[in-house]
């Protein structure tokens, strides 16, 4: 492998790749996405903290707002404990001492941190898999079919390309991760004074941080299919039934079957919440999952894209 051709191909791929119709689409849905749940957790409470304002005549906006959104919190704070319980373990676990460790998580996130800039992220989270696979299901797979990949075999070596291209991708979506979390914090800031601009800015540090770290290993899988199959519309098909049929498989087969839960872990599905936790080791290990799902379906794809014909 080159490292001057790799870092070549690199360059090349993330400077042109937001250019084509993959990429724009990639960067439309991304951002569009990011916008909209922002909108979505901070509508609620500027008509709320309106309609509140217009009936009692108080003057202060910003505290019938910081009103709100602590009633809305404590709502959902046991809403968001159960479903951080049940979405973390591979099974339905009833251990009281689970049970506390989730309320304490739920009071870490939506006390100690930006409520609503928490819920926004929890969302991203979520959603950005399948982003994801809009962004990078045609790595490899467009070339292989049109066997556009021969002409640059000329020149260069099958792991130069396919790292190239991988790290390009990535680099790419980092950027764009960066745009969408500076959008979301300004967009948030400027349209409700409840959080100060160094809580809002250190909190989207990290929600940035956790996108980036779960981009890594849903990246590698779809380079994986990418170069697996011949053809865009295979790949994007394949790679969007696995990121999201791997969760809807676990949860329907969990009701008949408790260790099916078990099944999330093929993916970072089972983990990626813990990124977002209030105990340092459980952030550890699942940083280090997404990190062993990265190397594990690179060297998949890297084997299959080097054995394969092109």
């Amino acid at each position: 492998m080159d490292t001057r051709k790799l870092s070549l191909i690199a360059r090349y791929n993330a400077r042109y790749s937001v250019r084509g119709g993959v990429g724009l689409v990639f960067l439309l849905l991304s951002l569009t996405f990011g916008l909209l749940v922002a909108h979505s957790m901070l509508q609620p409470v500027e008509l709320l903290s309106k309609q509140i304002q217009e009936r009692m005549g108080e003057d202060d906006a910003d505290a019938v707002a910081e009103q709100v959104v602590d009633e809305i919190t404590d709502l959902v704070q046991p809403v968001v404990a159960w479903m951080l319980q049940t979405n973390t373990s591979g099974v339905d676990d009833v251990d009281p001492e689970a049970e506390e460790r989730a309320e304490d998580w739920a009071d870490y996130l939506l006390e100690e941190q930006p409520a609503l800039l928490t819920g926004i992220f929890l969302i991203l989270l979520l959603g950005w898999p399948l982003i994801i696979a809009f962004g990078a299901f045609d790595l490899y797979a467009g070339d292989i079919g049109s066997r556009q990949l021969r002409y640059q075999l000329l020149r260069a070596d099958r792991g130069s390309i396919y790292f190239g291209r991988l790290f390009g991708t990535l680099l790419t979506f980092f950027i764009v991760i960066l745009m969408l979390g500076g959008t979301v914090c300004l967009y948030m800031g400027a349209n409700l004074s409840l959080y100060s601009w160094g809580e809002l800015f250190s909190w989207t540090l990290w929600g940035v941080l956790v996108l980036a770290m779960i981009t890594l290993p849903y990246t590698a899988l779809c380079a994986w299919i990418s170069a697996s199959v011949s053809g865009s519309f295979a790949s994007l098909t394949i790679v969007s039934v696995i990121i999201g049929g791997v969760p809807l498989v676990a949860m329907l087969a969990r009701q008949s079957f408790e260790s099916a839960g078990y099944l999330n872990y093929l993916l970072p599905w089972g983990f990626q919440l813990r990124l977002f936790h209030n105990e340092p080791l459980q952030v550890g290990l699942a940083a280090g999952g997404c990190l062993v799902h990265a190397a594990l379906f690179g060297w998949l794809g890297y084997r299959k894209f080097t054995r394969r014909d092109l």
